[in-house]
């Protein structure tokens, strides 16, 4: 015969009178409370404004130290039309040098004509590597403007030439024709027909001049007539 404890009683009416906790599972929930879903798109848009705000900031800042401490190159960097015309000009020379090191450069060698003592000199041969024919004729102009003392030559800037047929189209800046204007009606007509026979003699087939001013139609008046197109007397 199992003998009862007498505190089993009194311990099992204790547990008898606590109240039942509910399970786990059967606990209330709280439902969370969500933002206003306009509230959360403006909040999501903030955010992404702020991103790219920062990243603009932060590569501007990146490109500048960079630039400061010359990681770039800026010296090929090109900002106006004076530094694209260096930037060309030190390519150029660049193509020319590394030719001349492969030895496959070609030179072209041209006579060239010039106002010397009230009169048209003996030519003077000068070699120029070869390029687009149009390329050694504006060459040609520039020589022929050096070599016969032209005032303010360096001024004059040959702005295109293009041929068509027996005709070649020199298209200079207007310095030139302050440049004959200076240099009185004779000397300005030695001067053409030396340009004229340099161009006969070393880019045929063209035979006759026709000068541009500006890429306009020069204006009548001035020491010599340039609206007119200049070749050499036929020679029997």
């Amino acid at each position: 015969m199992v003998r009862r404890s007498p505190y089993r009683d009194e311990y099992e009416d204790e547990i008898g009178r606590r109240p039942k906790r509910p399970r786990r599972d059967q606990r209330p929930t709280q439902r969370r409370k969500d933002a206003p879903l306009m509230l959360r798109v403006l909040s999501w848009l903030g955010v992404i404004l702020l991103c790219f705000v920062a990243g603009y900031l932060g590569t501007s800042w990146v490109m500048d130290a960079l630039n400061e401490k010359l990681l770039l190159k800026p010296e090929n960097r090109v900002e106006n039309q004076s530094d694209l015309a260096k930037l060309n000009a030190a390519v150029e020379r660049d193509r020319e040098a590394a030719a001349a090191r492969s030895g496959n450069v070609q030179q072209v060698s041209l006579k060239l004509y010039s106002v010397k003592d009230g009169r048209i000199a003996e030519p003077v041969r000068k070699s120029f590597v070869s390029r687009l024919k149009e390329d050694n004729m504006a060459e040609a102009v520039k020589s022929v403007l050096a070599l016969s003392g032209v005032p303010g030559a360096d001024k004059v800037s040959v702005l295109h030439v293009f041929r068509s047929a027996e005709t070649a189209y020199l298209d200079l800046s207007s310095a030139f024709v302050s440049a004959l204007a200076s240099m009185g009606q004779r000397e300005s007509l030695l001067l053409l027909t030396a340009i004229v026979r340099t161009m006969e003699e070393n880019f045929e087939p063209v035979v006759q001049v026709r000068f541009l001013i500006d890429s306009r139609s020069p204006n009548p008046g001035g020491p010599v007539d340039l609206t007119v197109v200049w070749k050499m007397p036929s020679r029997s």
